[in-house]
């Protein structure tokens, strides 16, 4: 996927050049839509990144999540490009790990098993760009791609900036297309 290496880094620099103050306001927007669907009123579960590198703000999702009582799951980078998510009960729970994303602690008794995962579960999912065809890039590495095609998430959610839409995105067959985008 080079082809759209300009792409990302364009899109980073975008998210980079916003100001702390009007990324958390649209952030706040963002997180208010994602909020106000169905399938967040509904969900029992939620997988859930920690923000870094500019992208959506979800400290204020992970907030509110846990205060409506759903389970809150955040991931962890693994070796191979994969992902295990952990279930956490405080946003200050989260700490540094790879690539400088906040993770979970690592406890075994806290991993997402395929057995916690239902029709009500939802992940919201990061990304730099995407299209309204549901395509996203990431980071180029494949991550939650790899997850998607492990386990069967029937809600798989993007917020993001307006700026972060394109055109067209065309997938590789490897690449598992988001059920709902999110722009503000």
């Amino acid at each position: 996927m080079s082809e759209y290496s300009e792409l990302r880094k364009e899109t980073i620099a975008k998210r980079k050049a916003l100001s702390v103050s009007e990324r958390l306001k649209r952030s706040d927007e963002i997180i208010g839509r994602i909020m106000a669907t169905d399938e967040y009123k509904n969900a029992d579960t939620i997988l859930l990144y920690a923000d870094c590198n500019g992208e959506v703000a979800t400290d204020m999702l992970i907030a509110e999540a846990l205060l409506a009582g759903k389970k809150v799951y955040a991931p962890v980078c693994l070796e191979e490009y994969k992902l295990d998510f952990y279930r956490i009960f405080a946003i200050d729970e989260l700490q540094t790990g790879a690539y400088g994303i906040r993770e979970p602690l690592k406890i075994e008794y806290l991993k997402l098993n395929e057995g916690d995962i239902t029709e009500r579960t939802i992940c919201i999912t990061p990304g730099v760009v995407f299209d309204r065809c549901g395509h996203r890039l990431g980071y180029g590495k494949g991550y939650y791609d790899r997850f998607f095609s492990t386990v069967n998430i029937k809600h798989r959610i993007a917020p993001c900036f307006d700026f972060q839409i394109t055109e067209c995105i065309t997938p590789n067959e490897t690449d598992i297309p988001m059920t709902m985008i999110i722009e503000g």
